[in-house]
């Protein structure tokens, strides 16, 4: 990684090597769930035993295409990261903007070379993702549309790897309005927990217009609203109801969790909302997935 070291307060304070913090540039924790969901869906897709070779492919696809999103993300919030999360790389100095620029193109060209592999209809749907994802970070983020590119990129990586490993059927195309409300749901409880630092620095995405109360409860509904399509689906699509019936309940749980500990702890509940919604929405899709196919 091309770096250009600038000691300042916020860099000298980390006990971390200085090759390690840059290296957060790419996002780590995102980056690295993105691959392992990649990797959990080919096994649902394949029932337990996916083509070895493909699944290698589509997980470097999606961590070269995260990474790729991840450095963009820091490249045009540099200047809010100076001001509200000054260890973040470039803000930090550990990574200069040019560089960071070279290195996002780097990943993005790298990673659309390798879906070319995974046939036409792959490769198309690999594009489409990456250019949510950075469509987002270049102008979404900031408008009230800041929702759309989640509502495309949700239902688009499982379809993905269905169609990569040859695994498509007709009933996923139910996969655009459940992952659409789930990518709803995700962004917005996404977004909060730096709400407040990002609209005092200027961000106008949907949930900033909403505010945090309405916001929230945006999130729930759409949540409640994919869980209640999933199960008006069940009976007319011969789902395994093992896998139909655990996975609502535990979504719902989830859900359920998330308005409590708002009720309770108001807004210093919001990262734990967060990780209750991305639970919550994450077993809900993989456990209709499992049982419709």
């Amino acid at each position: 990684m091309t770096t250009a070291l600038q000691p300042r307060s916020a860099s000298a304070a980390s006990p971390l090597p200085a090759a390690v913090r840059a290296a957060r540039i790419v996002h780590p924790f995102p980056t690295l769930l993105n691959a392992a969901a990649t990797a959990g869906l080919a096994f649902v897709a394949s029932d337990g035993s996916p083509d070895t070779g493909i699944v290698v492919r589509m997980v470097v696809v999606m961590l070269l295409v995260q990474c790729a999103i991840g450095v963009t993300n820091d490249v045009f919030d540099r200047e809010l990261d100076a001001r509200t999360k000054p260890w973040k790389p470039i803000a930090a100095g550990l990574v200069t903007p040019r560089a960071a620029v070279v290195l996002a193109l780097a990943f993005l060209v790298a990673s659309l070379a390798l879906a070319v592999t995974l046939g036409p209809a792959g490769f198309g749907l690999a594009a489409l993702g990456a250019a949510c994802g950075m469509a987002y970070d270049m102008k979404f983020k900031r408008t009230v549309f800041s929702a759309v590119p989640y509502a495309v990129a949700i239902p688009t990586l499982p379809l993905w790897v269905y169609v990569s490993l040859d695994r498509a059927e007709p009933v996923l195309w139910w996969l655009l309005p459940l992952g659409a409300l789930i990518g709803v749901t995700l962004h917005l409880a996404n977004t909060l927990p730096d709400i407040e630092a990002d609209a005092a620095n200027g961000v106008r995405g949907l949930a900033h217009r909403l505010g945090v109360t309405r916001s929230m409860q945006v999130s729930w509904l759409m949540f409640a609203a994919a869980l209640g399509l999933a199960a008006a689906l069940g009976p007319f699509l011969e789902a395994d109801m093992r896998w139909y019936a655990g996975s609502l309940a535990t979504g719902a749980a989830c859900l359920l969790a998330a308005v409590r500990a708002y009720a309770v702890r108001g807004e210093a509940a919001l990262r734990l909302n967060f990780a209750a919604t991305s639970i919550g929405t994450a077993v809900t899709a993989v456990g209709w997935l499992a049982a419709v196919t």
